[in-house]
């Protein structure tokens, strides 16, 4: 990811994204245009527009996003954004970079550039911003996506593990820019491990992100894929999976020796130095004593990138 964002550029992109300056086009019948935008002329040589302004671009002239994250739209929810559409006009503006004079690229905004098309619109209120490089339109088509409009668990895995595969990220950096923990970036590209049909699953909406978690911690792709046909034919809920899955765990047992049996206060010990070792690790950490002064510490990893951090940070110290 480049360091020095183009004065005016990312930023300006976001805070259109975001928060503030929405725009109201008048629908296609009405003769007042908001004093904001500004009909975008195609025989002129536009390359010394500013790029703060709003333009009215022709919809054929916006090629799609590449790096678009989400793959489906759900139809009801298009016809019903159509529907508004031809009722109140574009309420805001996609946001699109410019390849040439007369031609854009879609940065964000999928679902109204198609929802105006379906309209019937002929041209949309564009905000356009000076980006170049793959790496920022892939984040930002991805972080509009999260905070717009949520994507299922298994498009923001596959986001997020190509912030890490094609821009070049760390973990750590994909979880700043998309404002979750770091942990939480991890276990949610876990889910990518899941078996295809588990995956469809999730992105249809039979089951949640809480199902596949449950489902993730049995020890095969057979008894994950029982459980989840579990799961969907008989309407479970996270709570009664994990239930199903604390239950199918093994317990330890050593043959002719008295298990060890850990007290409350004990617990309480390995429940405090686990989560110190999770801040420190950054990753799941499960302590198992075997004895009084014998155990094993278990630390979870899921990429060869997250293993050679591991191994960085226990090297350190």
């Amino acid at each position: 990811m480049t360091k020095d964002k183009p004065k005016g550029g990312l930023g300006k992109g976001l805070d259109i994204l975001f928060g503030g300056n929405s725009i109201n086009e008048p629908s296609q019948n009405s003769e007042n245009v908001h004093k904001n935008i500004t009909e975008l002329n195609p025989e002129q040589n536009n390359t010394e527009q500013n790029d703060e302004q709003v333009l009215l671009i022709e919809i054929d002239k916006i090629k799609a996003n590449p790096y678009q994250p989400r793959k489906d739209f759900d139809s009801a929810e298009l016809d019903d954004l159509t529907e508004s559409i031809r009722q109140k006009g574009v309420i805001q503006a996609v946001t699109v970079r410019r390849i040439d004079d007369k031609n854009f690229e879609l940065i964000s905004g999928e679902r109204r550039l198609r929802a105006a098309k379906l309209a019937g619109l002929e041209k949309i209120p564009s905000y356009v911003i000076d980006i170049n490089s793959k790496e920022d339109l892939l984040e930002i088509a991805l972080i509009e996506n999260i905070q717009r409009a949520n994507l299922n668990a298994i498009e923001i895995a596959e986001g997020y593990k190509r912030l890490i595969d094609e821009c070049s990220l760390k973990q750590e950096e994909v979880a700043v820019k998309v404002g979750k923990s770091r942990s939480t970036v991890t276990n949610t590209i876990r889910l990518l491990g899941l078996p295809d049909e588990i995956k469809l699953s999730i992105k249809k909406g039979e089951i949640s992100e809480g199902h596949a978690r449950s489902i993730l911690a049995m020890d095969s792709d057979v008894e994950r894929l029982l459980l989840w046909k579990k799961i969907t034919t008989e309407n479970l809920n996270v709570r009664s999976t994990e239930e199903i899955v604390k239950k199918k765990k093994p317990k330890s047992k050593v043959k002719g020796k008295k298990i060890y049996e850990i007290t409350d206060q004990n617990k309480a010990a390995i429940k405090f130095l686990e989560e110190k070792f999770m801040e420190h690790f950054g990753t799941r950490v499960r302590l198992s004593p075997s004895s009084p002064t014998t155990g094993n510490i278990v630390i979870e990893y899921y990429t060869a990138e997250d293993l050679e951090r591991i191994i960085d940070l226990c090297k350190k110290h």
